[in-house]
């Protein structure tokens, strides 16, 4: 969140405006090392369980080297692009190393289609701005297109990520742009044939996925789970009678996917940590998280974590109790979808798992986890964490989920440094400790309409010893109503003695489109 969502939110209340939020898009950093596939063997699901048929022949490494050297600069560049670390500057290139780079599947992982409040969602957002987007990388892996990407997008509050990998590993897209890897499409070229691939499909009478699911190198269908060993063992002979090698995975228990035999989701993973790594950007960790068995080839590149989210399905836990229950870098989670990639951030000792929203609630405020033992703050991105742990606090208040108290507001009062402004989307200029005290008489104003609000894109920079300069989306919504976004930035300075060791400034936000 942001404070000018908190400060614009606060006069939509006072204007009987409604509140509402929408979504962003991409901003890019990356930065990550990982590991080699452990070769992936060509896997077809079937019920509710695997068959496996080895590849004939081993991706070739030579020629997946050559890629990431050919397109190394064009990468760099990609990268620097969105990114706030100046990759050309030394002596911010020996920190750019990511902390964590998270890669995660998007439906019923991420994302839970059965919680309409997308309350697990809107926690790990809460979570990843407040602790984990100053030095970490987020990355989607899904069996969307970029199409049907977009359109979970106006659907679900997610975050921005670096890049995404899209339709089950066989396309790599980077940043705001969505600026495809051309070294990664090249690759996949390397015998396929995609019209051979329809071709075949048509003559077994299989039923295409949309046209949007339709891609490059990667033809999609729906079978029925029944029927799924017996199409599976037709169209691999027949592709292979007529000269191709490919990849099919049956998920879902309904959707089949003929790849080139070097694609998939660990494969594109493989290939950007073999670019990363000779960027020097390596990864200290990498959590892959995933529900079906289009997920299983994250969990098979060397020297990642992993998380199966709760409510998984049985193709990927019956993969589980084959080949990772014993892998304590594997953890099966209770918890659904984001709750459960939140439940491993705790279970693999992998940083913090406490949100502000976790840390909030009817008996006050609890420091957060990575605290000193004496209370003080401690860490980079200390400004980023009080803007994220500032929104929280004001979401609660009108939410009525924190005690009516003078004391309990001081939370907001007590980080405003005197002569601070705010300048509104509407162009208004007010003292920012007058716009908080405001909204101090509206405890409980939304309680019956809960008000979410969620910060994306959030970037701290250094302008001058002790002082700071935070920019983010802010995104704000509430029962029955539209989302609205704004950007924003805030100055900020050290201050002894306050929750993350900053005050407020000066807070400046721009309306923007959902």
């Amino acid at each position: 969140m942001s404070v000018f969502v908190s400060m614009a939110s606060l006069q939509a209340c006072l204007m009987s405006t409604p509140l509402c939020a929408s979504l962003s898009l991409p901003r890019l950093s990356l930065a990550h090392p990982v590991a080699h596939l452990s070769r992936p063997t060509l896997r077809f699901f079937s019920g509710d369980h695997s068959i496996t048929m080895a590849q004939s022949s081993p991706m070739s490494m030579p020629a997946w080297v050559a890629s990431c050297a050919r397109g190394r600069m064009r990468f760099r560049a990609s990268l620097k692009e969105d990114t706030a670390i100046d990759v050309g500057s030394e002596s911010v290139a020996a920190r750019a190393s990511p902390r964590l780079m998270l890669v995660s599947d998007l439906d019923s992982t991420m994302v839970d289609h059965t919680d309409k409040a997308h309350a697990s969602l809107l926690r790990f957002n809460n979570l990843w701005a407040a602790e984990y987007a100053h030095n970490s990388l987020l990355v989607f892996s899904t069996g969307r297109s970029l199409e049907k990407y977009t359109e979970l997008r106006r659907q679900a509050p997610l975050l921005t990520p670096a890049l995404c990998i899209f339709s089950v590993g066989t396309e790599i897209r980077y940043g705001v742009t969505m600026e495809p890897d051309q070294d990664w499409e090249n690759y996949l070229n390397q015998g396929w044939d995609q019209a051979v691939v329809l071709e075949e499909v048509k003559r077994l009478n299989l039923r295409l996925q949309d046209e949007s699911e339709i891609r490059p190198h990667k033809v999609s269908c729906q079978i029925d789970k029944k029927d799924a060993t017996e199409i599976i063992d037709t169209l691999s002979r027949r592709l292979k009678d007529r000269g191709l090698d490919v990849k099919i995975i049956f998920s879902h228990g309904l959707d089949l996917d003929v790849l080139p035999k070097g694609a998939g989701k660990g494969e594109a993973l493989a290939f950007l940590l073999h670019k990363m790594k000779t960027e020097g950007w390596a990864p200290q960790e990498t959590l892959v998280c995933g529900d079906s068995g289009n997920d299983i080839e994250l969990f098979e590149v060397d020297g990642v974590h992993g998380v199966i989210v709760g409510g998984a399905m049985e193709e990927l836990k019956h993969w589980y109790e084959e080949n990772g229950k014993h892998n304590n870098r594997l953890h099966q989670a209770k918890e659904r979808c984001a709750g459960g990639i939140v439940e491993a951030l705790e279970e693999l000792s992998l940083g913090p798992y406490l949100s502000p929203r976790d840390r909030m609630g009817p008996n006050g405020i609890q420091l957060s986890d990575t605290a000193s033992e004496n209370g003080q703050p401690k860490g980079s991105g200390l400004a980023q964490r009080e803007v994220v742990e500032f929104n929280t606090f004001f979401e609660k208040w009108i939410n009525g989920e924190v005690p009516n108290d003078p004391e309990t507001f001081q939370r907001l009062t007590s980080v405003i440094a005197p002569g601070s402004t705010m300048v509104y989307p509407w162009g208004v200029e007010k003292n920012l400790l007058e716009s908080v005290t405001d909204a101090q008489p509206k405890h409980g104003l939304t309680k019956d309409k809960k008000f979410r609000t969620w910060i994306d894109c959030i970037q701290e920079q250094k302008l001058a010893e002790g002082v700071f300069m935070v920019t983010w989306h802010a995104w704000q919504m509430s029962e029955g109503a539209e989302r609205t976004g704004y950007f924003a930035t805030a100055i900020f300075r050290e201050k002894e003695g306050t929750p993350n060791g900053v005050e407020w400034l000066r807070v400046h936000e721009t309306p923007r489109k959902s």
